[in-house]
């Protein structure tokens, strides 16, 4: 089982490689409203933290965890 600090570790990684966020995350910035992701790479974010994790999300819970702390939770809730 991954440890708390990897599974933020990883999304953070994955939020900075395919959402193509720079610079810090805080934990209750919206994604994309305040750190700029555009919508059109939201499917990749999932895509690739169902691949990392490998879990399914339901996607009606994605649409709704807009922070790097509710992706958190969603992948811990996922496992």
């Amino acid at each position: 089982m991954q440890t708390e600090k990897i599974i933020i570790d990883d999304i953070k990684q994955i939020l900075k490689e395919v959402g193509k966020i720079d610079g810090e995350i805080s934990p209750e910035s919206d994604i994309y409203s305040e750190l700029g992701v555009e919508s059109v790479n939201s499917i990749s974010i999932l895509l690739a933290l169902e691949e990392n994790f490998s879990i399914a999300i339901d996607d009606n819970q994605f649409i709704q965890a807009r922070s790097l702390s509710k992706l958190i939770e969603l992948v811990r809730d996922s496992k």
